[in-house]
This record gives C-alpha cells, structure tokens and sequence, in this order.
C-alpha cells in the first residue's frame, strides 16, 4: 500500500503531470503506446496520485469493454467525428471553450 499516495487535489503541489494530463495519456498507455519519458512521467503520477489510479482502472475496463464489443460489430461511418463532436462539447460545457 502507498503510504504517500495523494489525491488528485493534493496533485498540484507535486512537480510532474497533472491530473488532466495524465488521464489524456491512459489510453495510449493501455495500448502500450508510451514510452520514455512519457512513460515515466505517468507512472511517477500513478505511484502518487490514488485519484488517477481509481480513473486508470476504470479506463481499463471500459477499453476492453469497448475493444470485445468493437469486434462484433463495424464502426458505423461517421461515428469517430460525432465521439469528438460530442466531446469537445462537453469540454466548452466545463471549460467554456471548444477545442478542435
């Protein structure tokens, strides 16, 4: 157990990746996409932050949920621009702008 594991509020204070940042990285991790110092840079966080843990194991389960289901079916044409369409979106919604 971590004894000196913090919480994503507690995360500022450390030096390194944010939360943010580190939870844009996990599906890239999860495909074992990472590495150097990217790598580095987010498991240090993980060893740290439980918040982003509880996020990454979550994003583990969803990502092989999505990747069973995604051999069962074709990807229907389109949806990858409306997934982004509806993301940034819900990122105006919370951070009052849209990025493309």
């Amino acid at each position: 157990m971590r004894q000196a594991a913090r919480t994503g509020e507690d995360m500022d204070a450390t030096k390194g990746l944010t939360c943010e940042q580190a939870i844009r990285q996990f599906f890239a991790y999860l495909d074992r996409a990472l590495a150097g110092e990217a790598l580095e840079s987010l498991e240090s966080h993980l060893e740290a932050c439980l918040d982003c843990c509880d996020r990454l194991q979550f994003s583990r389960t969803f990502d092989a949920f999505v990747k069973e289901r995604a051999a069962e079916a074709p990807v229907p044409e389109g949806i990858e621009a409306r997934i982004r369409l509806s993301l940034a979106r819900a990122r105006a919604d919370t951070t009052g702008s849209v990025e493309g």
